[in-house]
């Protein structure tokens, strides 16, 4: 009972931050045209702040975006999956 009150909890704060401006690891990759474990990886060092509930992952579009054009690379017209490429290979 507990875990479900905790759940439909975590449901309802998600909801807020979902409409305020913040995407899932899948909506940020698709918008940065980069594979999913990139934008975990950009959190976990640091490029890119976490936030959400629990394991939920979320990033706010401004940061992403600020990111990506801030990106010395990306200026120089290396696409974000070619930073990935770059970052992995």
């Amino acid at each position: 009972m507990v875990a479900e009150m905790v759940r439909a909890e975590v449901e309802r704060a998600l909801a807020r931050v979902d409409s305020d401006g913040y995407l899932s690891t899948r909506e940020a990759a698709e918008r940065a045209k980069v594979h999913p474990g990139t934008i975990r990886r950009w959190v976990r060092e640091g490029r890119l702040a976490r936030r959400g509930a629990g394991s939920r992952l979320r990033v706010r579009v401004d940061d992403l975006e600020r990111l990506l054009a801030t990106s010395r690379d990306v200026e120089h017209g290396a696409t974000p999956e070619a930073l990935a490429r770059r970052d992995f290979g």
